[in-house]
């Protein structure tokens, strides 16, 4: 009778009973290389030695291909006696600019050959620029014959072989650096509710369950990722071992703490009641 009592108050009161419980949310995803940089061809050649293979490990400004360098040789030769022959003809024309302005102080010209005289000399100053650009434009090209990497990392694409040939902005390599890895999980409408960034979440590999790492939710996507009915979470890792690897399939687990509102509505307490007397 003073339970009925109790309860009753409680009910009357408009008090509301809460309790709170926790549970794992669970999921699935894969591992990704962050910012994987793409080696592309920046002139056309054939392949004369493609030194690394699939998997190698390289250094930043280590050399990846050599392409064939005998006709960016030949054109740089050829743009050099340009240079030359274009500084000789500045070097005539400015002499006789130089007499001609002599002889129109003495009136022995007109002004218009003076003129003449001096357009050719500025001609001449041009085309010893367009010379010089020629040269810089062979070399650079000349350069672009050894082709080296940006970055540290490993050879996660090959596409071409010794002797092939290759077009400008052809993909030749992809390097990636796995230093930090970045983990992509997707979560249901559901799940997505129970998470925020900056949240724990404990991942691992499938291929090496034992070995799990706590990191932190880095962003929640705000639709659903192409080609599922999820939303995209990310998560970035330290990964100085190299331990996890891009496509590797990851799991991940979380905690979420949920509030359960245990009142009953007091029509139903109090049938209940009732029916206990």
């Amino acid at each position: 009778m003073k339970n009925r009592s109790a309860l009753a108050m409680l009910l009357s009161s408009g008090l509301v009973l809460f309790s709170t419980s926790s549970y794992a949310l669970d999921f699935i995803g894969h591992a990704r290389a962050n910012n994987p940089v793409d080696v592309v061809a920046e002139i056309d050649g054939v392949v004369e030695n493609a030194q690394v293979e699939l998997g190698d490990q390289i250094a930043k400004n280590d050399n990846l291909i050599s392409l064939n360098a005998k006709d960016f040789q030949l054109v740089v030769h050829t743009e050099q006696a340009n240079v030359e022959l274009a500084k000789a003809n500045v070097k005539i024309k400015h002499s006789v600019f130089q007499r001609y302005l002599e002889l129109k102080q003495k009136k022995s010209i007109s002004q218009n050959e003076l003129d003449i005289a001096e357009t050719e000399f500025d001609v001449a100053k041009a085309n010893l620029k367009l010379a010089k650009v020629g040269l810089q434009k062979a070399l650079l090209d000349l350069s672009r014959t050894q082709i080296t990497s940006d970055i540290s990392g490993y050879v996660s694409r090959r596409n071409i072989e010794n002797g092939s040939w290759v077009n400008q902005g052809d993909l030749l390599y992809q390097i990636v650096n796995i230093d930090t890895i970045n983990i992509r999980l997707l979560a249901s409408e559901y799940e997505i509710n129970s998470l925020q960034v900056g949240q724990n979440i404990q991942v691992w590999a499938e291929s090496n369950p034992q070995l799990t790492v706590i990191a932190k939710i880095q962003r929640i996507g705000i639709e659903f990722e192409q080609g599922s009915f999820a939303y995209p979470i990310d998560i970035e890792i330290a990964n100085p071992e190299k331990s996890f690897k891009p496509g590797m399939s990851i799991h991940a687990t979380t905690d979420v703490t949920l509030s359960v509102n245990t009142s009953t509505p007091a029509v139903q307490v109090i049938s209940l009641l009732n029916d206990n007397k």
